[in-house]
């Protein structure tokens, strides 16, 4: 085992560590009642929060939930918010206090949820390896995880942490914001309760606390060595709980899918989805000469397929956008065009949104995507639309 980190709630007591965390958490959600309250009384707000660390006096509240369509994904998320003060607060002082910790050992290539290591990071990466080495991303497999924040076991998470961690204290206030424990840290300590005995049994993340974000990135960290170490697979890139690996032979492939697959069911107590994928992404000169010769049928199922991750697909050669983003696009770029056309009012979001969408077209082959359908739209009134709202929320 490695050498376990102590003392991490001792760094949460510190009256600057607090200040820097408050402004850290209210970037991007200043325009929030909670949040512009806490701003207006930075000094106030941060001398509360040290006394509530020090005295143990955080009760987590009652996270509320709502039901949105998450239309990348084209499902349904439960999605769990809490109060700006002191709960998101403190889950920010929580992961500040770990961040260290918890990257020391994290693949380079384990993406989202931490600083720098968004979707940009994906496509790079997937581009660089497809490009610089055909041979060895002649296969590609695609998979994901079933559920994945309902489904992780709490106890197997606490297992992840006391891996890197010693602090029973702050390990302690970790399960208490998992569970939203009503008692609080300072219940908990006077009834003599562990963190095991909160995880004890219980199964699942909320989906919108910062702190799980991070953990759930983290407790598939044994999983990204296992593929890293795996014979079959070459190149690996995750996005969250969506693994992408490249190598050059389909049966070790196979072999690592399946490796990876025990690993999620016998130490991590989570289930791969069933639409896991192995394919060939290229062919070799000799192969494509012996694939014009099969019957069409079978040239059609043998064709190789483009790698989809992060909203587009790759090739060995381009880069395109994914079916169903190009599609919203398209529905977009009309809409707008005939709201110029008519002098009709275009709303915040509408423009928001399809700027959002023309930007993906940068880190792609898209110029006649752009000529057809970015070109004919008026970009500087959507800009000047978004310019104004947002001076309004300062």
């Amino acid at each position: 085992m490695p050498k376990r980190v102590g003392f991490l709630y001792e760094r949460m007591k510190d009256t600057d560590f607090v200040r820097r965390c408050i402004v850290k958490a209210a970037k991007g959600k200043r325009r929030r009642r909670g949040v512009r309250q806490v701003l207006e009384d930075v000094e106030g707000y941060t001398a509360r929060m040290v006394e509530i660390v020090r005295n143990h006096d955080f009760t987590p509240r009652q996270p509320t939930h709502r039901t949105i369509y998450d239309p990348n994904c084209e499902k349904w998320r439960e999605i769990s918010s809490i109060p700006f003060f002191p709960d998101a607060i403190m889950h920010q002082l929580t992961v500040t206090a770990m961040q260290d910790v918890l990257m020391r050992g994290m693949s380079p290539w384990s993406c989202a949820s931490v600083p720098g290591r968004g979707g940009a990071r994906v496509r790079k990466r997937i581009m660089q390896v497809l490009q610089k080495d055909p041979k060895g991303t002649k296969y590609a497999m695609e998979a994901d995880i079933k559920h994945y924040y309902p489904s992780i076991p709490l106890e197997g998470l606490l297992d992840a942490l006391e891996r890197k961690i010693k602090d029973k204290t702050f390990l302690l206030l970790v399960m208490v914001e998992v569970t939203c424990y009503p008692g609080g840290l300072g219940g908990a300590m006077e009834k003599g309760l562990t963190a095991r005995d909160l995880a004890r049994g219980k199964v699942g993340i909320e989906i919108g606390f910062y702190l799980d974000q991070w953990l759930a990135n983290f407790y598939l960290e044994r999983a990204d060595h296992l593929m890293e170490r795996d014979p079959g697979v070459k190149y690996e890139v995750r996005h969250m709980d969506n693994f992408t690996l490249f190598g050059p032979n389909k049966r070790k492939l196979h072999r690592a899918r399946e490796a990876l697959e025990r690993h999620f069911e016998a130490d991590l107590g989570v289930k791969m989805k069933g639409n896991w994928q192995v394919y060939r992404t290229g062919f070799t000169g000799a192969a494509e000469k012996r694939h014009r010769l099969l019957p069409p049928r079978q040239r059609s199922l043998r064709r190789p397929r483009r790698v989809a991750a992060v909203g587009y697909r790759f090739d060995h050669e381009h880069v395109t956008l994914r079916g169903r983003n190009f599609l919203r696009l398209t529905r977009q770029s009309r809409k707008i065009q005939k709201k110029q056309a008519t002098g009709r009012n275009i709303s915040f979001h509408q423009a928001a949104g399809f700027l959002s969408r023309a930007g993906q077209l940068r880190h792609c082959d898209s110029y006649k995507i752009q000529e057809k359908y970015i070109q004919p739209v008026d970009i500087r009134q959507l800009k000047t639309i978004v310019r104004n709202r947002s001076n309004e929320w300062r």
